[in-house]
């Protein structure tokens, strides 16, 4: 059997017939768009006003008949007329059988039915029944209370006399006012005639004081006063912890470098590696930004507005080690840097030049080269010259130190030491 098509053939139509057009009958409105057509009427309220206001009487409406109850539960055409029908039922059973017994039988019954259900439950169904049936009281009820409470009578309503200017406008009075009543309210009205706001207190309680007689202290707790801090004083430093660190642990070696700089000639002073006693070390010498070598006498009459002040170990002076210059040389800020570069190639140039001594007998150029080799100077310069990144101003100030320091010729004076 072959299968349905669901597509038809073309069929070619004439072209030539022609159906002639039609035009409804529908009046045309003066937009050229159809009339709107009312397809209800209005509601009856409306046709009542029209019929009214035309003086003609209103049609009446037609009632809808009712149907009887047993017939609408019977038909369940209204809500719930199954179950009111089935319930009038039961009651109807219920009652023809309490009809036919005893009261023997029906006190056996109830006695029966207490006994076997829950008491709870009983309850529950007892509160229903009185809710959905005004019957009279449940035999669960508890017993009214033989002394009903009687019902007050409301508060009488006195209307005073508006004319005068201070009488209340209403006031309530009880029926029967007692004797305490009567006098508190007396003497509260006495006190609300003699108050005045704007009068001054016959007594001034003992907590009120005049604006003038301020305390002088308050209840506020207020820290122990300490002196005032003074850079010169030789226990700057523990006073400093206790007033504004009194809650951290001392460690004086963080603190070291704020120690004040101890007076001239003092027993501080002359504990300092560069108080110009008869020997010093040459680890210790000190030069400025030429280069130059700075005696102690000299160093220390250098103010400190010349930038060669620092907190090393001998913050008097003026003037950097080689040591402290290597130490920067490896500092991670640039500027450290530069000026670290810059002052060991001026170093280095005086001395290849020979400067502190052109022999290996002279100790001075030959303890300057020694703090060199020890600080690893010419291996920091060569790292800084060869870095390809980075900072570009240190990478040329250290290609400035190491040919500063060809330029000066120690290499091949004392080639191998």
């Amino acid at each position: 059997m072959e299968p349905t098509l669901l597509i038809g053939d073309i069929v070619e139509r004439d072209a030539g017939e022609k159906k002639p057009v039609q035009f409804n009958d529908h009046p045309i409105s003066s937009t050229g768009f159809p009339q709107h057509k009312r397809r209800w009427k209005g509601s009856a309220f409306k046709q009542q006003r029209a019929a009214q206001a035309a003086g003609e009487e209103p049609a009446a409406r037609p009632r809808p008949q009712r149907q009887p109850a047993a017939d609408a539960a019977q038909d369940g055409s209204q809500p719930g007329g199954f179950e009111s029908a089935e319930r009038d039922r039961i009651d109807r059973e219920n009652r023809q059988k309490l009809a036919s017994m005893s009261s023997a039988e029906i006190a056996q019954a109830q006695e029966d039915i207490m006994s076997g259900l829950n008491p709870a439950l009983i309850q529950k169904l007892l509160q229903r029944a009185n809710i959905e049936e005004t019957s009279g009281p449940s035999p669960f009820d508890p017993p009214p209370s033989e002394t009903p409470e009687l019902p007050q009578a409301p508060p009488e309503i006195k209307v005073i006399d508006t004319s005068k200017p201070d009488a209340p406008k209403v006031e309530a009075q009880d029926s029967q006012p007692s004797e305490t009543a009567k006098a508190s309210a007396t003497s509260s009205k006495k006190i609300a005639e003699d108050y005045d706001e704007d009068q001054a207190p016959s007594q001034i309680p003992p907590d009120i004081f005049p604006i003038t007689d301020l305390p002088k202290t308050t209840h506020f707790p207020v820290p122990p006063s300490l002196p005032d801090l003074d850079p010169s004083d030789p226990n700057f430093l523990a006073t400093l912890h206790e007033k504004y660190f009194p809650n951290l642990p001392a460690d004086p070696s963080k603190l070291a470098w704020m120690a004040p700089i101890p007076t001239k000639d003092s027993p501080a002073d002359q504990d300092s590696p560069y108080y110009p006693h008869p020997e010093i070390t040459i680890s210790a010498l000190r030069f400025d930004f030429a280069g130059r070598f700075l005696s102690p006498r000299v160093s220390r009459s250098i103010p400190s507005s010349k930038g060669l002040h620092h907190h090393g170990e001998a913050p008097e002076a003026a003037g950097y080690t080689v040591a402290e210059l290597a130490h920067l040389a490896r500092s991670a800020y640039p500027a450290q840097r530069c000026m670290s570069y810059q002052t060991l190639g001026r170093i280095l140039y005086r001395l290849g030049h020979g400067e502190w001594g052109k022999t290996a007998d002279d100790p001075i150029a030959m303890g300057v080269w020694s703090s060199v080799k020890k600080g690893r100077v010419l291996e920091s310069l060569t790292e800084a010259a060869m870095n390809e990144g980075g900072h570009r101003g240190s990478r040329a100030f250290a290609t400035e130190a190491l040919w500063l320091f060809e330029k000066g010729g120690w290499r091949e004076k004392f080639k191998g030491r």
